[in-house]
């Protein structure tokens, strides 16, 4: 729970937005995933609204030149709403410099209407602005900032136009739905920032619970869950792009010694200790798993069955040369496969069971691979060190 709090405080109170660019970015990318047919659907439908609004105009307004344009001016937002309801698909990572472009270009066709408008009524073309910001803020999605900032010029320039046209005059009236806009404005921004910060705050502990369900506790390695989850993906992209993908699966020797003579604390600090030199020494892309107890398996992408005995060999030496005090002395034994053409999530694993398993056979300390003539004993690395 106070990991949950601490996290919490990196949204900021005024926005409701993560103040850590990285953070917002990781929302943002996992709202396009989970919204963005929302936002599409929602944003369709209020622009065939507006069109079919062109039905009263039609029998409303009697000048045919200011009919036309107001017709073309709608039309013109619809075809504005297709085109947003388009690239946000095939472009998302654009999505907020889409959506400030639409809300912009629907603020000056706004404008537009009621430029042209040959007698509007203020009081019903203001509940049209009340529902554009109403769009602005709950439909349209985009930067808190943002949405304020074209909320307020979208005002602004609406009473600037009823002012220029005559429609509004210095009196309280008018002053009264100009506060009564900007009090819509606020009262919008306020909500807005509010459901920010819930959403944020419920994407941050669904994160936290993600990696507390595919974090082992005390190594801070992935556990084995998220190796079966792991090893699924991987085995099919390999399959697919035909790529190769070995694994290493090694134990801690006389392990159960080791907490018996020093205490199950020095135990747990090897385990730990082990776990953080091979996550310091493989690849990015590679991945390291708590299999259960003592043992730990390595998922090595892109990388053949040379490769992947080369690296067990430098593995093998690290942990070796470690000083583990007050364990005396630390080994392990490791068992490496490739995935074969046939290969299941379940036989690849297997498989690298049984190698570990022999390697335990054989006198432990040493590595075993699944190669037809290569299951190197201790002795064989040690024979040819100098090439490691």
């Amino acid at each position: 729970m106070k990991q949950l709090e601490y996290e919490n405080k990196k949204i900021s109170s005024l926005t409701g937005e993560f103040i850590d660019s990285k953070s917002e970015n990781d929302f943002y990318n996992y709202m396009l995933k989970e919204s963005v047919q929302h936002f599409r659907i929602n944003l369709l439908a209020f622009s065939l609204l507006f069109l079919l609004l062109f039905v009263p105009d039609y029998f409303l307004i009697t000048d045919q030149a200011r009919l036309g344009i107001i017709f073309l001016i709608r039309i013109l937002f619809v075809f504005l709403s297709i085109f947003y309801f388009i690239r946000i698909q095939y472009m998302s990572q654009y999505l907020y410099v889409f959506s400030t472009i639409y809300e912009l270009t629907g603020t000056i066709l706004f404008w537009g209407l009621l430029s042209f408008y040959e007698e509007p009524d203020v009081v019903i073309q203001q509940q049209g602005l009340i529902v554009y910001i109403l769009v602005i803020f709950f439909i349209i999605p985009n930067r808190f900032i943002t949405k304020i900032s074209i909320s307020l010029i979208l005002t602004i320039g609406f009473f600037f136009i009823a002012f220029l046209r005559d429609l509004l005059t210095i009196s309280s009236y008018s002053w009264g739905l100009l506060v009564f806009s900007i009090a819509i404005t606020i009262f919008c921004a306020m909500t807005t920032r509010r459901i920010n910060r819930l959403q944020r705050v419920q994407f941050q502990n669904n994160q936290i619970l993600t990696k507390i369900s595919t974090i082992d506790s005390l190594t801070g390695s992935l556990n084995r869950m998220k190796y079966d989850e792991v090893l699924e993906k991987e085995i099919t992209r390999a399959q697919r792009y035909n790529h190769t993908l070995s694994g290493i699966m090694f134990d801690l020797d006389n392990f159960k010694e080791i907490n018996d003579k020093h205490g199950h604390l020095e135990g747990d600090k090897a385990l730990k200790k082990v776990a953080s030199l091979i996550e310091n020494y493989i690849r990015e892309n590679d991945q390291l798993f708590r299999w259960g107890g003592e043992e730990f398996i390595i998922l090595l992408p892109n990388t053949d069955l040379e490769s992947a005995i080369n690296l067990t060999r430098r593995i093998h030496k690290l942990i070796k040369n470690t000083d583990f005090s007050p364990v005396k002395k630390l080994t392990c034994s490791f068992g490496v496969t490739s995935l074969q053409e046939d290969d299941t999530a379940v036989s690849f694993t297997n498989r690298l069971d049984e190698l570990q398993y022999q390697a335990k056979k054989k006198g432990k300390d040493c590595i075993v691979d699944d190669s037809a003539d290569k299951n190197l004993s201790l002795f064989e690395i040690d024979k040819n060190k100098d090439k490691i």
